[in-house]
């Protein structure tokens, strides 16, 4: 799509109909529930010696890769909903497909990690703390959230983009007999 067809396209939406208007209202109000919800769960576990368990850091970490979905994706795709068009521009678009792959992601491998965590306190109750230690549970934590980046990272360097992957494939690798004046040039 060109520049004029973009202007064209954005001219056309009708920005103050009443169903749109109504629909990014009710959006934006569950949004702002979402944002709301995850800062009681966060404040309620900072707040009380008691809830600080090593179950209670993988629902503390849900609920700030649930926070960061409701500050960093929600608010762009409630307007991309109702409106049907993106107007934040072409590098926004990319951080947010990246944000939203990655931080839902990692919403998703928080369940999991909660699911095994209860799992492992079910199974061996006895031997639950040593195996779940809350070093354990930290260094899963941040494994959770460095594969998540893993998995968001292609879709930001451009994977999808033709003309990145032209080049990618356009590329000779130097040989072993090739001379240095050849590959730096």
């Amino acid at each position: 799509m060109n520049e004029t067809e973009c202007e064209d396209l954005i001219k056309s939406v009708k920005w103050t109909e009443p169903a749109n208007l109504i629909s990014l209202a009710v959006l934006e109000f569950i949004n702002v529930l979402v944002i709301g919800g995850n800062c009681l769960v966060i404040a309620a576990v900072f707040c009380s010696n008691k809830l600080r368990s090593v179950t209670n850091f993988f629902i503390v970490n849900l609920a700030v890769a649930d926070l960061l979905v409701g500050l960093a994706v929600l608010p762009f795709s409630a307007t991309w909903e109702v409106f049907k068009v993106w107007i934040f521009g072409d590098l926004w678009c990319r951080i947010w497909l990246a944000v939203d792959v990655w931080m839902c992601t990692a919403s998703i491998l928080n369940l999991c990690a909660i699911s095994l965590d209860r799992y492992v306190a079910v199974t061996r109750p006895v031997t639950y703390p040593s195996i779940m230690s809350t070093k354990k549970a930290k260094s899963l934590i941040a494994g959770i959230w460095v594969l998540s980046f893993f998995i968001c990272f292609p879709p930001l360097v451009g994977w999808k983009d033709q003309k990145l992957i032209q080049k990618i494939l356009a590329f000779e690798a130097p040989t072993l007999f090739q001379p240095m004046t050849q590959i730096t040039e």
